[in-house]
Parts: structure tokens; sequence; C-alpha cells
């Protein structure tokens, strides 16, 4: 168990890198649905099932309507 949470703790941090580092916008929305997979995951292991939920639905929910709002912006 204890490496499953240092595994979903790893990919937490290369996710948030993959939407730092990277020039492509829609590459940066794969590593912020993944930060954001991993991160509730991680919450969910260690039992904190609502927090989980709510990082789930807020986070990635209203990020990703903001990226797409500037995707729509930037092919314009």
């Amino acid at each position: 168990m204890t490496y499953f949470v240092l595994f979903l703790g790893l990919c937490f941090v290369l996710g948030g890198l993959a939407v730092a580092y990277n020039p492509s916008l829609y590459s940066g929305e794969v590593g912020l649905v993944l930060a954001s997979i991993v991160g509730s995951g991680w919450l969910l292991s260690l039992g904190i099932s609502f927090m989980s939920l709510v990082l789930f639905m807020v986070y990635l929910g209203g990020m990703t309507v903001d990226n797409v709002y500037s995707f729509s912006l930037v092919a314009d």
C-alpha cells in the first residue's frame, strides 16, 4: 500500500510538471486530467473520499471549461 501511495504521488508530480512545462495547450490539458485523476486516487487511498470527489468534480470540471475557452480563443 505504501508503494501505491508513493506511485500516485509521483504520478501527481509528473502530471503537474506536464502542465507547467508543456508548450502546447492541448498536451497541457492531458497533464491536467492526469494530475486531477491521480490526486483524487491519492486522496481516496488515504481514506478521504469526499475531498477526492470534490477535487475531481470542481477542479477538473472548472479547469477543463477554462481551458476549452482558452483553446477557442487561441484557435480564433
